[in-house]
């Protein structure tokens, strides 16, 4: 019975096939972090530098800025290589700049991406998806390193990530913060929990959009939330005004505003950066201030 299951998930049927009301998608794999990217026209896949964002971003020192360029119509989607420094593998050979492949539901393209030792993860893995089985296959494999109900990324991915990516430049000069929705619990007692519900999903929309890339956010537990920022403090603090405003003048039907406490802090600030618990503890201490002085506002952790 198992088999019999695994060849219906990897061995399709015609009419498993994408109608073409429902786009082709590119599953991009790093470490525990899986994200998703549907096909459409001309899209470029590479590494975003100095404010250049590709379609197709991803964010590992060992690929570059323009490492290819996928091309999808009604018929099919072609791969087409650029001149990169790691290049990008297809059937465990190096493809040539310039190179096109016709992928097929299934296909894989692997960009060598370092070791441990150099604060690699290996490789990058892409895997194409254009029938329904391996679209919702790969959904679910990105599902278990997601919160079910915010759709944000959990603690462990969080952790995960930033233990890969601490080193980048771009961190540096970064902050962690912490925000905690003020008197949530008072929202759940007295409108019900769908409704309590309904006010994490749009705080965790609005982190989402905060942030530039999706594992730099993630449900700590409960109704907090912990994210990564790059940029000093003092370019940071408009951010997060204008996010507690964001959460503040929301549009959910029948709900109060909703106000929420931001305690941060300087990464550089930490003894050991790559360390979360530290990191989250200087957080935490501003926020601990700000709700002492009656909550809705941000705070940021200062060295004693």
């Amino acid at each position: 019975m198992v088999s019999d299951n695994t060849a219906m998930i990897f061995n399709l049927d015609k009419n498993t096939e994408l109608d073409g009301t429902v786009g082709p998608r590119i599953f991009v794999c790093q470490g525990s972090s899986i994200s998703e990217h549907r096909l459409q026209g001309m899209q470029v896949m590479g590494r975003p530098v100095d404010g250049a964002e590709p379609e197709i971003s991803i964010m590992n020192r060992f690929v570059s800025r323009r490492h290819g360029v996928f091309e999808t119509n009604k018929k099919h989607t072609t791969f087409i290589a650029e001149k990169s420094t790691n290049g990008t593998l297809y059937n465990g050979k190096i493809l040539d700049p310039g190179e096109r492949i016709v992928l097929n539901d299934g296909d894989e393209l692997l960009i060598p991406a370092g070791d441990e030792r150099d604060g690699g993860d290996g490789f990058v893995l892409l895997v194409y998806a254009a029938s329904y089985a391996r679209i919702n296959l790969w959904r679910g494999f990105r599902k278990q390193s997601t919160d079910q109900l915010t759709g944000i990324c959990k603690r462990e991915r969080f952790i995960s990530w930033w233990e890969k990516n601490y080193w980048k430049n771009e961190y540096s000069q970064g902050i962690i913060f912490i925000l905690d929705i003020d008197n949530f619990k008072k929202i759940n007692d007295s409108r019900g929990h769908n409704l309590g519900d309904d006010v994490l999903k749009y705080v965790a929309d609005q982190l989402r959009l905060c942030v530039r890339y999706e594992d730099q956010v993630c449900r700590w537990g409960g109704d907090e939330f912990v994210g990564i920022l790059p940029g000093s403090h003092d370019n940071v603090e408009d951010r997060l005004k204008e996010l507690l405003k964001k959460i503040e003048n929301h549009d959910i039907e029948d709900c109060p505003p909703i106000y929420a406490s931001v305690g941060y802090a300087d990464i550089s600030d930490a003894l050991n950066p790559t360390s979360i618990a530290e990191l989250v503890g200087m957080a935490d201490k501003a926020l601990y201030h700000i709700k002492n002085k009656g909550k809705k506002g941000i705070c940021l952790y200062k060295k004693a």
